[in-house]
């Protein structure tokens, strides 16, 4: 038996064709959910969309501090784990429970296969950073979703196990892309179905967790040269709320303020916007799947090719950028330019499970 510990948005969008490929070949997945996107928005409505089973196990861990969410994740897992006794542990991507996971079958003696494995940010600042190199260098399959990552886990010694699958989020993409553009009316509702307009996503610490990088968005979201769709994560609702400006945000005119959207929206939405600002490390690839310019909204990203073929560009985080560049970008940024293929093509949980077979891991 594989177990799969998930537990946020970006995760459960990996995990859906990972989880629909061992259906179809008759593995059995044990799902645990840990709880860390305790939303609905953030949650439930991505298993629900998505098909995913419902987790097999909810841990309910949530609103911690790192320190304190990891730890508690850890001792719920390794007492999960000595009761199921799986044959591997697989996770995805960066988050806390990522680490809580690779940590907790590591010290079993269980095998580790993490999807995602590879990029670099080289800023340890970020506990996304630290949890991705710790779990990288404790795993025993590491699933790469382009040739960069397998380059980087080269450079620090990290090359038995190691496979170049193309990136879930493609497969996700092409999967539930043309149900998305079916049935998900929201841009028209808001009266943007056929203006050019901007969309918006931001969450990172850097970009919520001071009051001088919320006035620069808020200055951002003022002086946009489109309608900006903007939805606000619970974390940057949050923190407007604690600073006393989400009045002041929902005042402003070209803005419409929606909460956190499901994943079908996410793509109904990017079919329809002229440019995507965000600090999400998966809606930059997915906007270049719509081949969408994106604005990234920090000082650096974890997939620098983007901004190599030109449909990226950095533009620092909300405390620190010059909104007037941002302003202008967000008004002449249109790249005519190819979209090489970077990230695969659209087969990587095939070939994630064809290893997981074939090393018997399920």
């Amino acid at each position: 038996m594989l177990i799969t510990v998930v537990g946020n948005r970006p995760q459960f969008i990996k995990m859906a064709p990972v989880s629909r490929e061992l259906a179809q070949r008759g593995q059995h997945e044990y799902i645990v959910h840990t709880g860390q996107h305790f939303d609905a928005n953030m949650s439930d409505v991505f298993f629900e969309e998505l098909g995913i089973p419902a987790p097999d196990r909810n841990l309910s861990i949530k609103g911690r501090s790192h320190g304190a969410m990891t730890g508690e994740m850890l001792a719920a897992l390794e007492a999960l784990f000595l009761e199921q006794k799986p044959a591997a542990v697989l996770v995805y991507g960066d988050t806390n429970s990522t680490l809580a996971a690779a940590l907790a079958a590591v010290k079993l003696h269980i095998p580790i296969a993490h999807a995602e494995a590879g990029p670099r940010m080289y800023d340890l600042t970020m506990p996304e950073e630290v949890n991705r190199v710790m779990v990288d260098h404790i795993s025993h399959q590491l699933f790469c979703p382009d040739e960069l990552s397998v380059q980087l886990l080269e450079k620090e010694n990290v090359t038995k196990g190691v496979h170049l699958v193309g990136d879930l989020m493609l497969d996700s993409f092409k999967m539930f892309t043309p149900k998305a553009l079916a049935s998900r009316p929201l841009v028209e509702e808001l009266g943007l179905g056929d203006r050019p307009f901007a969309f918006m996503t931001s969450h990172r610490p850097k970009n919520t967790d001071s009051r001088d990088a919320l006035l620069g968005l808020l200055e951002l979201l003022r002086r946009s040269p489109l309608p900006v769709l903007f939805a606000v994560h619970p974390r940057t609702e949050a923190a407007l709320k604690r600073e006393g400006l989400w009045d002041d945000a929902k005042s402003i005119g070209n803005c419409h303020m929606v909460p956190a959207l499901g994943y079908l929206d996410v793509l109904a939405v990017l079919n329809k916007a002229t440019i995507v600002l965000t600090d999400s490390g998966g809606l930059q690839k997915e906007a270049y799947f719509a081949k969408k310019p994106v604005l990234f909204m920090y000082d650096g990203t974890p997939w620098p090719t983007l901004e190599e073929c030109g449909w990226l560009r950095c533009v620092g985080s909300c405390g620190s950028f010059d909104v007037q560049a941002v302003v202008e970008l967000v008004a002449e940024y249109r790249p005519d330019l190819p979209t090489p293929p970077l990230f695969g093509d659209g087969e990587a949980a095939r070939r994630i499970v064809d290893v997981l077979i074939a090393e018997n891991l399920v």
